[in-house]
């Protein structure tokens, strides 16, 4: 997946900064949030975006409450 108009588009807005390179194939830039990115989402502090984990039991939710209810006949 190509991120890179989206990522261009931040920085030009100055809600995230290039901090680096990845010592990784193709020296990918390593990107970090600004105090702008904070007061634009309203935060203090990045401690108070959601966790990672939080997602993946979103997903995990929304799939099950996607299934079709299963019915069973009774005797």
């Amino acid at each position: 997946m190509n991120v890179d108009g989206v990522m261009s588009s931040l920085v030009e807005k100055g809600l995230v900064r290039i901090t680096g390179r990845k010592n990784a194939p193709g020296r990918p830039f390593v990107y970090g949030t600004t105090r702008q990115f904070l007061e634009y989402f309203g935060l203090k502090s990045l401690d108070e975006l959601p966790k990672m984990e939080d997602f993946s039991k979103l997903k995990a939710a929304e799939e099950k409450k996607d299934e079709p209810a299963k019915i069973t006949q009774g005797n």
